[in-house]
């Protein structure tokens, strides 16, 4: 998948589960900007893996990731 639709993705799952306005988002928003605490960021990788029916291999992410890290991460666990 094309790492901007990842993107884009990810700001519509932020603005329809947690109020998250898409367009102060960029990919190097980090979570805590966006005020995110370690288990909604769980519940969102969750959320990512239903969508794009893909499975990480665990849930470690960096610490306070951006969005664009999310973004490698999911592009690396979606394969070619």
């Amino acid at each position: 998948m094309d790492r901007n639709k990842i993107l884009e993705l990810l700001k519509r799952l932020l603005k329809e589960k947690y109020d998250v306005d898409p367009d102060s988002l960029t990919g190097a928003s980090r979570q805590d900007e966006i005020g995110l605490d370690s288990m909604t960021m769980v519940d969102l990788m969750m959320d990512i893996e239903t969508a794009l029916d893909i499975q990480f291999p665990d849930l470690n992410l960096p610490k306070n990731p951006s969005l664009d890290e999310i973004v490698d991460l999911i592009a690396k666990s979606s394969g070619p």
